[in-house]
């Protein structure tokens, strides 16, 4: 009897012990104070740091962009840039001599994430373990998209590079996926996530499409579409209806391939009630996929307007 009691104890004292050591990993170093940065590289879009610290408890995330010498012609609103030694910058030796010593950063928004949205990150990234992650090495790639990141907190700095992860590299893919999460889930600028989408649009993600709501049905598309997306898009124009309103939101589309012509076109036929917006980029595509101009609009807003007069 008192051996067996003893064997209990011990079985007792070892579960005790595991769960402690279970404990103190799940304590680990998203429960403490950290700074977790991320800069984005992309071929033919201007770079930008994200910045996401929580300290004391409170978790703020911030973005911003950042020109070289040669870019800022192209910036409308040079006033608000702020020069910063490239020093500050996670880039190695080739970054540096391209950017030189300075660059010109543009604050775009800074923002306080709540609970929950933490939550949702360290549920992504606890078991990758950000203080001990290396970089990816891909070669043979001319365009793309470099990121550089660095995980710090009172014991660790730990810094890696990524360069163009894709689906097939899980563990990198899903550091930059949660990020992407983050920044759509509480950035609420505009002019914030029309970049990020745009930045979006360099990796992997699928369709370039977001449906925006179902009164009246709406999807937005952003960056790009390409050959590599057709059989989702096909499947996208397969499914929507042909009696009710659609709003097709191109304002932040950047280009497509013309092998989606002749699909755009043929929607217009089985469902005159498309709504479009769209920029004087797409004056070409709406003359050829037969796009009436009273169903062009600006902003969503006005095709709404447009929508419920009709109903009316």
């Amino acid at each position: 009897m008192i051996e067996r009691m003893r064997k209990i104890y011990l079985l007792l004292l070892i579960f005790l012990i595991m769960v402690s050591c279970k404990s103190q990993q799940e304590e680990s170093y998203l429960d403490r104070d950290f700074v977790f940065t991320v800069e984005f590289y992309p071929s033919f879009t201007v770079p930008c740091k994200i910045v996401f610290q929580n300290e004391g408890g409170r978790k703020v995330l911030s973005i911003d962009t950042f020109y070289d010498k040669r870019r800022l012609e192209y910036v409308n609103d040079t006033v608000r840039l702020k020069p910063e030694k490239t020093e500050v910058l996670l880039i190695d030796k080739w970054f540096k001599e391209y950017y030189g010593d300075t660059v010109y950063v543009s604050h775009m928004e800074k923002v306080e994430v709540s609970n929950k949205e933490f939550q949702r990150f360290v549920d992504s990234v606890f078991p990758i373990n950000l203080t001990k992650q290396k970089s990816l090495e891909k070669g043979v790639i001319l365009d793309g998209i470099t990121i550089y990141l660095k995980f710090e907190n009172d014991s660790v700095n730990n810094c890696f590079s990524l360069r163009c992860p894709d689906p097939e590299d899980s563990v990198e893919f899903t550091i930059i996926k949660t990020m992407f999460d983050l920044m759509e889930n509480n950035f609420k600028l505009e002019s914030t996530n029309n970049y990020i989408e745009t930045l979006k649009g360099y990796f992997d993600f699928g369709l370039c499409v977001k449906h925006i709501s179902d009164d009246p049905l709406e999807y937005r598309f952003y960056s790009h579409l390409s050959s590599t997306e057709a059989f989702e898009f096909y499947g996208l124009m397969k499914s929507l209806p042909r009696n009710k309103p659609v709003i097709f939101d191109f304002s932040n589309l950047g280009g497509m391939g013309t092998m989606f012509y002749d699909d755009f076109a043929k929607y217009v036929k089985e469902n005159p009630d498309v709504y479009w917006i769209m920029g004087e980029y797409f004056e070409e595509f709406a003359k050829e996929v037969g796009v009436p101009q009273n169903r062009i609009f600006n902003t969503r807003e006005d095709g709404i307007k447009a929508i419920k007069k009709k109903e009316y």
